[in-house]
């Protein structure tokens, strides 16, 4: 009677650790599922783009893309280095349609070798759709180098930052690049043709 029933003693004791040894590399599987799970949900919150404050959630920001066609002219100043540069035309804009282009800068030539021709926007530069109901500025800085095949033809690279305007842009904020190719048809005057491409944010009402 002793002898079974320390067998059977024994046996239990056998199952248990039997249990026990499959369920400890249970545990450590469940273990390291766990953590990858965090590593993984770590990773995307690292990876995730960080939005300012200033700039509003990222469901207010929308890509812009603007081809136009355009005039210009340099206006000479007092300066023989800077001249005025209004420039008037008509674009296609991705947010607003058919638009009216109007801008004015100063262009700086340059006054030492190894220095580029810089132009910046004297005032904002406006997109205004055909009605009249919307309108989207910006401040520009590029520069400009002449084609080596012909000098009658320019490339210019712009950095652009939006500053508001009217309607639905009227708190708009957010930045761009602009690509101009330029033909002088006179000494102080020509054609031109620009794309844009960058991010329009518009901060939430305060309403």
């Amino acid at each position: 009677m002793n002898q079974k029933f320390v067998e059977l003693t024994r046996s239990m004791a056998q199952s248990v650790t039997r249990r026990a040894a499959l369920r400890k590399p249970m545990k450590k599987l469940d273990f390291l599922r766990t953590l990858a799970l965090a590593l993984t949900c770590a990773a995307l919150a690292i990876s995730r783009p960080l939005v300012g404050a200033d700039d509003g959630p990222s469901g207010n920001a929308a890509a812009i893309w603007v081809t136009t066609g355009n005039t210009f002219a340099l206006v000479p100043t007092s300066d023989p280095n800077v001249f005025g540069h209004p420039v008037d035309g008509v674009a296609q804009v991705s947010l607003m349609g058919n638009c009216h282009f109007h801008g004015e800068a100063t262009i700086y030539l340059p006054t030492s070798a190894g220095q580029p021709i810089r132009i910046l926007s004297s005032s904002p530069w406006t997109l205004t759709s055909s009605d009249g109901a919307n309108s989207l500025k910006f401040d520009t800085e590029g520069t400009a180098t002449f084609d080596p095949a012909n000098s009658l033809f320019a490339n210019l690279t712009y950095k652009v930052t939006f500053v508001g305007g009217t309607g639905k842009f009227a708190r708009a904020r957010g930045t761009g690049t602009m690509e101009v190719t330029a033909e002088f048809t006179s000494p102080l005057g020509g054609l031109a043709n620009w794309t844009m491409k960058g991010v329009v944010i518009n901060p939430p009402s305060d309403n």
